[in-house]
């Protein structure tokens, strides 16, 4: 931190005649106005010496100076050298790039690092803004048995420089990202969305090729149209989103579960918590385009048809609920989803991982891993038994166009349906939903949603007509467990509405 104060005070020492014994004893003051880039002060302190008469070795060689300064800064733990002050070195124009070239290949360090290159780079392109010069480099450092290495940076660099894409390979060097952000993939992506959103096309060409750098050829692209496909959907443009995805069919390239959940994301319309969409048109598109994901042998994680239930439901497309429902029910027990290679289960929402073939065969439905128990768990199976009951009268705002108007033992049946097809579906949970659905027809006080309120004024029925009728649906009794007698709690919430219970 003192170095500019020690060649203030070394300057006065020499003109007073207070020499040092030789050159050497003033090497760190060399180095720094060295490294600094301070060449006409270096000149004019070397001359006041050589004048001085101090005995002097000419810096002329510069290698003799860049080796002391390599040395001096040297770390051992990261391939002999700081990849931070090797790039400062490249920088410096102090020293020609083939002596830095030279010295770091007689000191035997294997690899220079992205910020070294990118510093070399730089500089070269500074006056040559061609690949050519930064081919001629490489071949230098190669000559002097460097490595570029691995980083994400150094393979598009040498990936521009091979295929002469000057442009791109100026863009990598002069943006204003740091090197390691380069391997950020999730900022990476971000980034790209934002650039297609801005229409900046050469920023979107260059975070694209970074994202591409490290996958397998044979894989880039498909996943170069799931990154373009995944960019349309940040910026909703569903014209242009139906487009690719009927390109990427026509191709036959898979969707991936990423992309996958960004739909889910951004093909959605808002809704509130507790309220239904304002809008289901865009339901029957996502449905179809993850039907032909699962049929063509991709991924859909099963959490991302709970929103989609969520809706059908709230919006009364019972219908079309039951439809989609056991259409699921079949692909997840079929002999071709059991025998898949890759089969996608949930540990929790959003993180799906895959599993070794073989393994999907091994697992009941009635395992929480199952693809079925995560669609069909016990909130899904309490709302499908209220939507029967909520929708049995539709308000006059409610398009009956949906579907035919439902009994309310809508869901009572479709549970039996999927419990037929082997979907594991929770007795305790069901009599649950069917008590408190009870309740609030025949209970006292009044529940404060407005759909509850329109069931419970317009239903006709008594209390004994809807046991017995879910009785004969379900096939058991889902008031009480004794159908004799109810317990003491039922009877003090439903105690002025029972007529009779068979």
């Amino acid at each position: 931190g003192l170095y500019a104060t020690a060649v203030r005070w070394h300057k006065k020492l020499i003109q007073r005649g207070d020499l040092p014994s030789s050159a050497r004893r003033t090497e760190p003051v060399m180095q720094y106005l060295a490294v600094t880039g301070q060449k006409a002060r270096l000149m004019e302190y070397t001359r006041l010496m050589v004048a001085a008469g101090v005995s002097f070795v000419p810096y002329d060689t510069q290698d003799m100076l860049v080796m002391r300064v390599i040395n001096d800064e040297s770390d051992n733990s990261n391939n002999g050298y700081n990849d931070d002050f090797c790039a400062r070195l490249m920088a410096t124009r102090f020293f020609s790039i083939e002596t830095i070239i030279g010295t770091l290949g007689f000191l035997r360090i294997r690899e220079i690092g992205p910020l070294a290159l990118r510093a070399m780079a730089t500089r070269e392109l500074l006056h040559n803004p061609y690949c050519r010069a930064i081919e001629n480099r490489l071949d230098q450092l190669a000559n002097a048995g460097l490595s570029t290495g691995n980083s994400t940076f150094s393979i598009l660099v040498r990936q521009f420089v091979a295929e002469g894409q000057s442009h791109l390979l100026a863009s990598i060097v002069s943006c204003d990202l740091h090197t390691d952000t380069f391997d950020d993939h999730r900022l990476q992506e971000s980034l790209l969305a934002f650039h297609y959103v801005n229409s900046d096309k050469m920023a979107f060409d260059r975070t694209m090729a970074i994202l591409l750098a490290k996958v397998p050829t044979a894989l880039i692209p498909a996943k170069r149209w799931n990154l373009t496909l995944r960019s349309r959907l940040v910026r909703q443009e569903l014209e242009a989103v139906k487009d690719t995805i009927g390109k990427m069919q026509d191709l036959q390239i898979q969707i991936e579960p990423k992309s996958v959940v960004c739909m889910s994301q951004k093909m959605l319309s808002p809704r509130q918590v507790g309220r239904g969409p304002a809008e289901t048109k865009e339901l029957g598109l996502l449905i179809r385009i993850w039907q032909d994901v699962l049929r063509s042998g991709g991924l859909v994680p099963p959490w991302v048809w709970n929103e989609i239930f969520r809706r059908l439901g709230m919006s009364g497309r019972l219908i079309m609920f039951e439809r989609l429902a056991l259409w699921l029910a079949s692909w997840y027990s079929s002999p071709t989803y059991r025998t898949s290679l890759s089969c996608l289960l949930t540990r929790r929402k959003g993180d799906a991982e895959p599993l070794q073939p073989g393994m999907v065969i091994d697992l009941k439905t009635s395992n929480p891993l199952h693809p079925l128990h995560v669609i069909f768990g016990s909130k899904l199976q309490q709302a499908i038994v209220a939507w029967g009951f909520q929708h049995t009268f539709p308000s006059h705002k409610r398009n009956v166009a949906h579907g035919r108007r439902p009994d309310w033992t809508w869901g009572l049946a479709l549970l039996r349906k999927l419990r037929d097809s082997d979907v594991y579906i929770s007795q305790p949970t069901v009599r649950k939903a069917f008590k408190l659905r009870v309740i609030g027809l025949f209970g006292p006080g009044n529940s404060k949603r407005k759909i509850n309120q329109r069931v419970r004024r317009r239903n006709k029925d008594s209390l004994g007509a809807y046991v017995g009728k879910a009785k004969r649906v379900w096939g058991t009794d889902l008031l009480h467990k004794n159908p004799r007698r109810l317990d003491q709690a039922e009877t003090s919430m439903i105690r002025n509405s029972i007529t009779e219970v068979e």
